[in-house]
């Protein structure tokens, strides 16, 4: 892709995201338009990395080219609060955007992007397949994508109901169910001071993958620092480009 063609990708891209904002669900949990766009254009520059990522997955097939959506699917996480039984807590805490990306033999992936210690949006995770939207493409209006990591369950919560993404059943006193499952797990218990494996962990809100399966080897988040550096490099030579060409000397 050149650098013109990417800097009009992005620009169009923001421009479907604030034509779209996210739902009202969403801004209750503080999360706005101006966030998805912002999340979004951390995706910039990353068409080279998703090529580099495809090519690495067992099923790569040959060389592909890729496409990022327009989207920006606000997901949530298990809250630990609501776990514990805490008066109005939420049943799932913001975890990251899901941004899907397309190859061009059909193969999908997403791009996870999460607000930084400084506030910043970054792309945090690249995880095979479209899981996260295709559950919130499901969802009903005004309703939150909720991932339950343990068990990797999909509900939809709208107005303090939640529902089964899976099969479309409402769920009866959800908070009791998870307090069953993991209250005795939560950090500060003794599961968790004894370092058992499988325990809730509240300080690791985005999961290492979003469609339950394997980390394949290419999906190491180690060297994600390095991806986001390439996306800066990219967005900012893509600037300076059309700069030049705007004002030439």
């Amino acid at each position: 892709m050149s650098r013109r063609a990417l800097v009009l990708a992005v620009l169009t891209g923001a421009a479907l995201l604030m034509t779209a904002p996210v739902s009202g669900a969403a801004q209750a949990a503080g999360i706005s338009s101006a966030d998805a766009v912002a999340a979004h254009a951390a995706a910039a520059g990353f068409q080279d990395v998703l090529v580099g990522f495809f090519a690495q997955a067992p099923d790569a097939k040959g060389p592909v080219t890729v496409e990022v959506a327009p989207d920006a699917f606000p997901v949530y996480e298990l809250s630990p609060d609501f776990v514990a039984g805490k008066p109005d807590a939420a049943p799932g805490d913001f975890a990251y955007f899901a941004i899907p990306a397309r190859a061009s033999d059909g193969r999908t992936a997403t791009l996870w992007s999460v607000r930084g210690s400084d506030g910043a949006w970054q792309i945090g995770n690249i995880a095979s397949g479209d899981v996260e939207g295709g559950y919130a493409r499901k969802l009903p209006a005004g309703a939150q994508l909720l991932h339950e990591p343990q068990i990797d369950a999909w509900y939809a919560v709208r107005d303090g109901r939640v529902t089964s993404l899976a099969d479309g059943k409402a769920v009866a006193d959800y908070q009791r169910t998870v307090a069953a499952r993991y209250a005795d797990k939560l950090p500060g218990s003794a599961y968790d001071r004894n370092g058992e494996a499988g325990g809730y962990d509240a300080t690791s809100q985005v999961m290492p993958r979003g469609d339950g399966g394997p980390a394949p080897a290419g999906h190491d988040t180690g060297w994600v620092p390095l991806l986001i550096l390439v996306g800066v490099l990219a967005v900012s030579g893509a600037g300076y480009v059309l700069h030049l060409r705007r004002n030439p000397a």
